[in-house]
């Protein structure tokens, strides 16, 4: 096989070159999308002042705690899907999936419960008798 000249191997096409410059031209593309968007979003038009006005303090609530997630025993899963939720105002959803204030006080009070060394039957009698709502 004849052995090719400098003149030929720099005008051959190498495609191990192309493959870098391609995803930086992606991850650039990516960037500048990306800026776009978040532009877009912050501009000041949709809020009728000139600079767009952020808040840094957070509203407290009664219960702070109560928005946090928190871990799940499914022991009180198992207990509080044999319950409607007795609010009366989230159109009896389950107790297992409800999320007002009172829906958390009942798991709140089933682990209680639980904790206390009871079985998930006696904590489901407890709960009950307490709040009602246990559905057949």
């Amino acid at each position: 096989m004849p052995k090719q000249t400098n003149r030929e191997q720099s005008n051959s096409s190498n495609p191990r070159l192309f493959a870098p410059l391609a995803v930086g031209i992606l991850i650039g593309a990516l960037a500048v999308g990306t800026a776009v968007l978040v532009w877009n979003t912050d501009s000041p038009s949709r809020s009728g002042s000139a600079f767009p006005t952020y808040s840094a303090s957070i509203p407290m609530t009664s219960t702070p705690l109560a928005t946090a997630p928190a871990a799940v025993d499914p022991a009180v899963t198992r207990v509080a899907a044999r319950f409607a939720c007795s609010c009366g105002t989230c159109g009896e959803k389950r107790l297992d999936v409800c999320s007002c204030e009172t829906a958390q006080a009942e798991r709140a009070f089933i682990q209680d419960q639980l904790r206390a060394g009871r079985s998930e039957a006696e904590a489901a009698d407890a709960l009950n008798k307490k709040y009602g709502g246990l559905k057949s």
